[in-house]
């Protein structure tokens, strides 16, 4: 340990004060030695002499002693602050502990907190049916729905610039009804997979219509609900063609996370809370009917059978405002939200064949309007389309919609995928 200022200081008075009393000591005895023989003069300043040196040597004695006293005194109060010292850093050490439990209290008290609001928002999903985000737009769970084998849309501003149904990823898709065709191959077909809640079917091949198909989604590929407008939803079977067991709700532009909603046919009540993009899982099994090629897909814990028409999994997301403003040659405006969309969709849909866009994300209001549109049937051999989320300011003075902003998201081709780097194979 270093030693202190004031300790060092002392202990050099005192070993100068024990140097002074010995030269002092000396030079009493060398005049004591060197003594005039008899001469009073000098015998009389012998004599002050030594009482001057007598005095010095008390003087320098009581030095002595103060430095002596002073050092012990620094020694002291060395100790202290060594004591001080230790008590500090042991402080410092249990100060850090409980800083580290603090840190962790916080991190279980967010976690909670997470956890809490999850719960709330499922709560109010399932107590609140008559919620227009978490219905997106449909009242009436019997009502119009996007089905699984009919791709067209009903005639209304959603589709207006959409031509032909999307024939699907595989190019065989063509619309069939949503009355399950009486032939043969779907004469009442054996339901495997009836309550959507339950396990997975042991043999998925097994009396199941149609043929096996080998151009499907691989098992684990992550699938979003793709060309279902927002006041619709898409069916979800027990076999493929066969009776409705849930329905997938999209719900975006919300102003929270977007999510999917896989529900009851018949009610309003939550099976599962599925990611947007990937959330509806493949389960690798896939059947090819007449008219339709049909997936078999997973919703957290339930099963059941959709059309590939309807699902496909998403590359990356980039901005296309340039490209967009590019192809038109100018900023594009419109008189609402919803025809900018159109407007968008329809630059970066194809002619031949005509795309089909459908708006996906019902038009919101705000500093920042928004709109959601799916583009499909493009000429690709990989991509299928593309999801568009446009954002738009109001000229305040004409009331007409301004684009700002485009967002582009890749639909891939189901059994082409994927890559890491969000490219469709």
């Amino acid at each position: 340990m270093t030693i202190p200022l004031a300790l060092a200081v002392a202990r050099r008075a005192l070993v100068v004060a024990v140097v002074a009393v010995l030269v002092a000591i000396a030079a009493l005895v060398a005049a004591l030695v060197s003594g005039s023989d008899g001469d009073p003069t000098a015998a009389s300043a012998d004599s002050q002499a030594q009482d001057d040196l007598t005095a010095a040597a008390e003087r320098v004695t009581e030095a002595a002693a103060l430095a002596e006293a002073a050092a012990a005194r620094a020694e002291e109060t060395v100790a202290a602050a060594s004591v001080a010292a230790a008590s500090a850093e042991q402080a410092a050490v249990t100060a850090q502990e409980a800083a580290t439990q603090a840190q962790e209290a916080a991190g279980m008290a967010f976690q909670a907190s997470v956890e809490a609001d999850m719960a709330a928002n499922n709560a109010t999903a399932d107590d609140t049916p008559g919620d227009a985000e978490n219905q997106t737009g449909t009242d009436d769970p019997g009502g119009t729905s996007a089905d699984d084998a009919v791709s067209s849309e009903p005639e209304s501003d959603d589709t207006q610039g959409a031509a032909t149904p999307d024939p699907g990823s595989e190019g065989t898709d063509t619309p069939d009804t949503d009355t399950p065709d009486t032939g043969t191959e779907n004469d009442e077909p054996d339901s495997t997979t009836e309550d959507p809640s339950g396990q997975a079917p042991q043999d998925p091949v097994v009396d199941l219509p149609g043929e096996a198909y080998e151009f499907g989604p691989p098992a684990g590929a992550g699938l979003a609900v793709v060309g279902v407008s927002h006041n619709s939803f898409l069916n979800v079977r027990d076999v493929p063609n066969g009776q409705i067991v849930a329905r997938l709700d999209n719900v975006i532009n919300v102003g929270s996370e977007p999510v999917v909603y896989a529900r009851r046919p018949d009610s309003d009540a939550l099976i599962a809370t599925l990611d947007l993009n990937r959330g509806v899982i493949a389960t690798g099994n896939t059947r090819q009917l007449p008219t339709t090629i049909w997936y078999e897909i997973r919703m957290g814990e339930a099963f059941g059978w959709s059309s590939s028409s309807f699902l496909a999994p998403l590359g990356a997301t980039t901005d296309s405002t340039a490209e967009i403003v590019a192809v038109m040659g100018d900023t594009p405006t419109a008189p609402s939200l919803e025809e900018l969309g159109l407007v968008v969709a329809a630059a970066a849909g194809s002619d031949d064949p005509p795309s089909r866009i459908v708006v996906s994300g019902a038009p919101v209001l705000g500093d920042l309007a928004e709109v959601t549109l799916d583009v499909l049937g493009l000429p690709d051999d990989s991509v299928r389309g593309y999801r568009l989320q446009v954002f738009a300011q109001q000229d305040p003075d004409s009331g007409a919609f301004v684009l700002k902003t485009v967002e582009s998201t890749t639909i891939c081709d189901s059994h082409r995928g994927v890559s890491e780097e969000g490219l469709c194979n």
